[in-house]
């Protein structure tokens, strides 16, 4: 994982000072938040664990079901930290990159191009519309 000296030492041709600052403030604020999770995970993490097994076993779920929850989560916990890690060195990517406006490798979608997508602003209202469509249509044909 990259520290926030690697920014600062980084030679960066075209970047001011006033935006190596704000990179090197954004990147400790997510390592900073990357180990509160870690530590937490590493605090609660055993005994949620043994609490949903526990559970799960009055319930009557057999132990490949509780198994594969437990797994789940501890796939979860490692997914948090990783994803945070994969945004720091998207970042790091896009300060060495010519182009400084294209999006890093990493976060474009197999059909990007690297440009920053389109806005639209009736997205969020187009989502809910679906869903009140979709609610609809489940609750007319219930009745």
């Amino acid at each position: 994982m990259a520290t926030s000296s690697d920014f600062r030492s980084m030679s960066l041709p075209g970047v001011t000072k006033e935006v190596r600052e704000g990179v090197t403030a954004a990147f400790d604020a997510l390592s900073n938040w990357r180990d509160e999770i870690e530590t937490a995970n590493e605090r609660c993490l055993g005994k949620v664990l043994d609490q949903t097994s526990v559970v799960a076993r009055s319930m009557g779920w057999p132990d490949e079901a509780i198994k594969t929850t437990r797994d789940h989560l501890e796939q979860i916990c490692k997914t948090q930290t990783k994803m945070i890690d994969s945004l720091i060195e998207g970042w790091r990517e896009q300060l060495k990159s010519p182009t400084p406006m294209e999006i890093p490798h990493r976060f474009r979608t197999s059909n990007s191009t690297g440009a920053i997508p389109e806005f639209n602003p009736l997205t969020p209202w187009t989502f809910w519309m679906q869903a009140a469509e979709m609610w609809q249509r489940t609750f007319t044909k219930k009745n």
